[in-house]
């Protein structure tokens, strides 16, 4: 089972938990030291990266720290294989959901919840923002700048936001980059949610 096989699955899954959401593959963290496999955007960032049957746990532990830089929930999605080990190497926070390959079709189990993270980086998610995105931010919370100041004053005005504004307005940009406008808000998971996330990935099958 490749990534790609897992991948096509929870695209499928969050598709249908959310189809006005934004999702973004491959989205850059740290300016491009990380990468986060797949971004859900829309009433929260979440992250979800993918470890397959050919991937290595290795560099689990540094590209946890970026996802904790970032995103608001974030889950891991593992094979069978690797779900055991990953949880020493992962914050209690994540949400681990368990991928499985029976007779063709991908299976999505949540094996836990994610919790909201809490070690959210101003500055790394400043970082995300193109500097359009950093002006339009910053004359809307009021904050007079000239469209030449070079991109890096821009990130520094801007991670001094409080991080809930600076997470809304990180998601914002991101659906603005898709052509998504404002879409219904859609939790991943904590007190407020109805519907946590997870909870659509309960043995759901998938067909490659």
């Amino acid at each position: 089972m490749l990534d790609e096989n897992i991948r096509d699955a929870l695209k499928c899954a969050l598709w249908k938990r959310d189809s006005a959401a934004a999702i973004i593959e491959e989205l850059p963290l740290l300016r491009g030291r990380g990468r986060a496999d797949l971004a859900f955007v829309n009433g929260e960032l979440c992250g979800y990266e993918i470890k397959s049957d050919v991937d290595s746990l290795v560099r689990l532990g540094t590209q946890a720290e970026y996802y904790q830089s970032v995103f608001e929930f974030i889950t891991l999605v593992a094979a069978k294989k690797h779900s055991k080990h990953a949880r020493s190497r992962i914050p209690r926070s994540w949400g681990i959901i368990e991928a499985e390959e029976v007779e063709g079709r991908v299976l999505l189990r949540e094996r836990r919840r994610p919790q909201r993270n809490r070690c959210i980086d101003g500055a790394a998610l400043a970082r995300i923002l193109w500097k359009r995105e950093c002006l339009r931010i910053l004359s809307k919370q009021g904050v007079k700048v000239r469209p030449q100041t070079p991109i890096r004053e821009l990130w520094t005005l801007v991670e001094s936001l409080p991080v809930r504004i600076l997470c809304d307005e990180v998601r914002t940009a991101l659906k603005l980059r898709l052509g998504i406008a404002d879409p219904p808000q859609t939790q991943c998971g904590d007190s407020r949610t109805t519907e946590p996330i997870g909870s659509s990935f309960r043995d759901l099958p998938h067909h490659p």
